[in-house]
């Protein structure tokens, strides 16, 4: 006996360390996969310090000596940054000084003032970026508006995919990009070489290069205008606007995407921290949830809406389908970034490092040819996020604690007060000629043979 119980034992801890070592290599395998579809440098933030705040603001006498990541809803530097800046967040200004480079995803304006110093690149997804102090490196933008002002200056190129640029500064060398208008009234180094519909070059601006443009309209050359080069014209592509719009489109998306997960993870914070922990404690059933719940949603819609009572849920359950199609990766995407920060950036600093990678995953694929690479993508950080939201949501409404009764107070029963030691009467035990007289009266009631 004890024998058989010595080899219970070492089955049940063999089957644990087996099932503890099969999670790692998931988990393992996934990081590796992570890895080998991205780029490096998008690895970087596990070596820096991540920084989830409202408000992020770098005060003057209060240095930071290494690269920074941020996620925050509005951020301002004023005084100086030894390193990189990634940041996520509203609108940015910089009026301080940062040694390295300034990569920004935002939803308002990227600023840098008359005093602010970049000394390396400026990488930005932004409504608009305004340049009045110095950029060391190049400017690589998608932006609705890109300004150099009267005093800013870049030092090297500037890149733009937007709607309109103008330049009344110094551009240390040249201009490219796909642009809806262009007005150079400032000083270009070397070359222009953009698409656009409209060109302008004012009276004051001094062009070291040539000017090549890709446009249906002729340039506007104003006569005070020093162009060293040629001015040439080349045929313009009769699906500008649609390359234009394809490629702010797939910028405001991710945007989008991005926006929804910050706030949906500020506004149901309890909610997605469940979900992105039962995802990774649970991932084979999450994603049997997932799958669950993504089939059987059109079924119900298709049962409610046709009945005339079930069509006001049909369009409701409707909405949250189309809803679920913006959300639902979240918490799967939150995951991924999670596992690779080793759980150190937060909710917030995960879900970005996340989204970037899984972005970056789907782009790879459509870049080298394999665009159903993207669709089982966004599939299965689909089906894995929305088996994360419902089995987290459960877990959230299970254990909160019930502030108000379902029914009026009025109709409550109050439980009884009994002692602890009370036990409710059995029932009576029928007296023995009792007994006997119902047996005989069942064995009356049996038919003879």
């Amino acid at each position: 006996m004890r024998a058989l119980k010595r080899v219970l034992r070492a089955a049940r801890s063999g089957f644990r360390t087996w099932s503890k070592a099969r999670i790692q290599t998931r988990y393992l395998a996934i990081s590796v996969v992570a890895l080998l579809v991205v780029a490096p440098s998008l690895i970087a933030p596990v070596l820096g310090s991540v920084i989830t705040a409202e408000i992020f603001i770098v005060e003057e006498g209060r240095p930071i000596t290494e690269d920074v990541y941020v996620a925050s809803t509005s951020g301002r530097v004023e005084g100086l940054i030894d390193g990189d800046l990634t940041i996520v967040t509203g609108n940015l200004t910089i009026a301080g000084t940062i040694t390295g480079s300034v990569n920004a995803l935002t939803s308002g304006t990227v600023r840098v003032e008359a005093e602010g110093v970049i000394e390396g690149s400026l990488r930005s997804a932004s409504p608009s970026v305004e340049i009045e102090g110095t950029v060391a490196g190049d400017v690589l933008i998608t932006a609705g508006t890109f300004t150099i002002g009267r005093h800013g200056s870049v030092g090297n190129d500037a890149i733009q995919f937007g709607a309109a640029f103008r330049n009344d500064g110094t551009l240390g060398r040249d201009l490219r990009g796909r642009l809806v208008t262009a007005v150079v009234d400032g000083v270009v180094g070397r070359d222009i070489d953009i698409a656009v519909e409209l060109l302008t070059i004012g009276p004051d601006a001094t062009v070291g290069g040539d000017v090549l443009y890709r446009s249906p309209n002729d340039a506007s050359i104003a006569q005070g205008a020093d162009v060293a080069g040629e001015v040439v014209a080349l045929p313009a592509q009769s699906n500008f606007f649609y390359g234009l719009l394809l490629t702010m489109a797939n910028i405001v998306t991710f945007l989008g995407f991005v926006l929804a997960g910050l706030v949906a993870f500020w506004m149901f914070r309890a909610t997605g921290e469940a979900s992105v922990d039962a995802i990774e404690k649970n991932p084979i059933k999450t994603l049997l949830i997932g799958i669950g719940v993504v089939i059987a949603g059109p079924i119900v819609l298709v049962l409610l809406a046709g009945t005339l009572v079930g069509l006001p849920l049909a369009l409701i359950l409707g909405f949250g389908m189309l809803l679920g199609l913006v959300v639902g990766p979240i918490p799967s995407v939150t995951v991924v970034g999670d596992l690779l920060m080793r759980r150190k950036g937060g909710l917030f600093g995960a879900f970005v490092f996340g989204a970037v990678l899984w972005r970056a995953a789907i782009w790879a694929g459509s870049l080298v040819g394999i665009g159903a690479l993207g669709a089982l993508l966004f599939i299965i950080a689909h089906i894995w996020g929305v088996g994360g939201w419902a089995l987290g949501g459960w877990r959230v409404r299970d254990a909160r604690e019930r502030e108000r009764d379902a029914l009026p107070e009025g109709m409550l029963v109050e439980p009884d007060d009994l002692p602890d030691d009370f036990e409710y009467p059995l029932a009576p035990t029928p007296s023995a000629p009792v007994a006997a007289r119902a047996d005989q009266a069942e064995d009356d009631e049996i038919p003879s043979q």
